[in-house]
């Protein structure tokens, strides 16, 4: 069964907020976002969120924000999560989901879309080629600032 794509609603927030902490465990992270801050964030123009929903449920989600490349003088899009509940796997929902972070991408006019994933986590890696994505392998920094 094909999942609806759609933007989530304020209604989505409880089901949404958990993928999200669900996803950062996967990735052996944790969330700090709540619930308050996330639907503040769905009323935001710089993050563009889009869930799958069946069953009457929320499956999974992916989050796009907008960037800027210096080297290519140009925007481009961050895929910033693309998530599907571990029991909702291989129905294809992960696939309906780039596609449409690929079309709202490309209605943006950014002729681009990039992303991370963790090494180890191989499913995903063989996913993205199979859709058509090159890896460029780099090591990933961060900074906290006071």
């Amino acid at each position: 069964m094909t999942p609806t794509i759609r933007q989530p609603t304020p209604g989505d927030v409880p089901r949404l907020h958990a993928l999200i902490r669900d996803h950062a465990a996967f990735e052996r992270s944790t969330a700090s976002l709540t619930a308050e801050a996330l639907e503040a964030l769905l009323r935001e123009t710089a993050i563009r969120f889009l869930v799958a929903e069946g069953d009457g449920e929320l499956q999974g989600y992916a989050a796009v924000t907008f960037d800027w490349s210096v080297w290519r003088a140009r925007r481009y899009a961050h895929l910033d999560c693309l998530f599907v509940a571990e029991i909702h796997r291989g129905r294809g929902i992960g696939r309906w989901l780039l596609s449409r972070a690929r079309e709202l991408a490309s209605s943006e006019g950014v002729d681009r879309m990039e992303w991370q994933t963790p090494a180890w986590n191989e499913d995903a890696c063989r996913f993205y080629v199979r859709e058509g994505a090159s890896c460029e392998s780099k090591a990933r920094f961060s900074l906290a600032l006071p």
